[in-house]
């Protein structure tokens, strides 16, 4: 209910979110309802609260929030990491405490924040999400709840149970693992029928609404980092995963730097939203947890990467009818060329993604302008050249 002070205080907050909404951004916050640190003031293990925690005593007033197999040293936890205690998401307070009028999602919703993600939707029961849409949306009906789910979210079984995430009573959108996963598929093979499945299986299986919304993701701080995936490092265990080995040389780092970029543009064309993990667009490296959470390099800034980040950013603000909710269609898909337009209200934008070492000779109808080159155009024949992209917009 509280910032920490580490970080400034709740009208340092609002100023931060106020300002946001000044050019167009709204902040989303992380939500974790599924468990709690043992360090927290709720469980209190180690006594350093002045409060009373569950661990402490059963007469707390957050005891009913755990769940304790033998008090107070055995209690159900998170995967099994006991410093992550689970809490019961049957407890009546501790949905007071999270779904009330002045509890934890109302609460920051009036300070101006634009929704939440949800930490391992995955975790939390359908009768909590329902709760806490209900919630959210009588706050805020336009605010957005976006879910930590790494498969299929339309047809996914999780504790035995199918899941209800995208009936229309739980989740606006997740996180969009499955197309992360054909991108990368798509690089490392130059085969883009990896993305093509995944594409289809998105467009076929969620809800138009939830499309829109996606979060398009290519690297997470669950995950190694993208350009350490693209570059093809891999190592054995932690140990490797810290030395000075487990980085690209010069002439690695330049070649997975230019696979990054055919990556992001399909990130920041297809549908939903591009997500972008800071430092992906500052070519930062690392392989998984923790070693993907560096601090951001502000000594080395690759000018080249971040600008290329920015022109992407550019385009879909300049065609933001488009790219918010246009509709996809596949164009031409075969070996490493990837071809498909957005279109909406007859404009039409076509998206090429050549990752193979074929030429390729695409025979349309039109004049097309070079949305990422606007001194490029052409009319009814474009030469696609081996490892190229482009991004065009049909003139009417």
């Amino acid at each position: 209910m509280k910032i920490d002070p580490y970080l400034g205080d709740k009208n340092d907050f609002e100023e931060l979110v106020n300002a946001a909404k000044e050019v167009g951004i709204r902040v989303v916050l992380d939500g974790v309802f599924n468990h709690t640190g043992d360090d927290s003031v709720y469980f209190n293990k180690y006594g350093n609260y002045a409060s009373v925690g569950a661990y402490q005593s059963k007469q707390s007033p957050y005891f009913s929030w755990y769940s304790f197999t033998e008090f107070p040293d055995k209690y159900e936890s998170w995967w099994g990491i006991d410093v992550l205690p689970e809490v019961r998401e049957t407890s009546k307070s501790y949905q007071s405490f999270i779904f009330g009028e002045s509890g934890v999602l109302k609460t920051w919703l009036r300070s101006g924040i634009g929704g939440y993600r949800l930490d391992v939707a995955d975790e939390l029961p359908d009768f909590f999400l329902k709760k806490l849409r209900k919630s959210v949306k009588e706050e805020n009906p336009d605010a957005i709840v976006i879910g930590e789910v790494w498969e299929d979210a339309s047809d996914k079984i999780a504790y035995s149970a199918r899941r209800e995430y995208l009936q229309g009573f739980e989740l606006d959108s997740v996180m969009n693992y499955p197309l992360k996963d054909g991108i990368i598929g798509f690089i490392q093979t130059e085969n883009a029928h990896c993305l093509q499945r995944a594409v289809r299986l998105l467009v076929d299986h969620y809800p138009k609404q939830t499309l829109d919304c996606l979060m398009n993701i290519l690297g997470t701080h669950d995950t190694a980092r993208i350009l350490t995936v693209l570059g093809g490092k891999y190592c054995k265990n932690k140990d490797e995963m810290a030395s000075k080995d487990a980085y690209l040389d010069e002439k690695s780092k330049e070649i997975a730097i230019q696979k990054l970029k055919t990556a992001a543009v399909l990130q920041f064309t297809l549908p939903g939203v591009p997500c972008i993990y800071y430092g992906d667009e500052n070519g930062m490296e690392g392989h998984i947890d923790p070693f993907c959470r560096q601090c951001f390099d502000w000594t080395n800034i690759h000018t080249d990467l971040l600008a290329f980040y920015q022109k992407l950013g550019k385009i879909r603000q300049e065609h933001t009818d488009v790219f918010s909710d246009g509709e996809l269609q596949e164009i031409w898909i075969e070996s490493g060329l990837y071809l498909f337009k957005r279109t909406k209200n007859g404009k039409s934008i076509y998206i090429y993604v050549n990752h193979c070492a074929q030429n390729y000779l695409w025979e349309t109808d039109g004049t097309f302008q070079n949305l990422y080159n606007k001194s490029e155009t052409f009319t009814n024949r474009k030469s696609i050249q081996a490892y190229s992209f482009g991004i065009f917009l049909k003139q009417e």
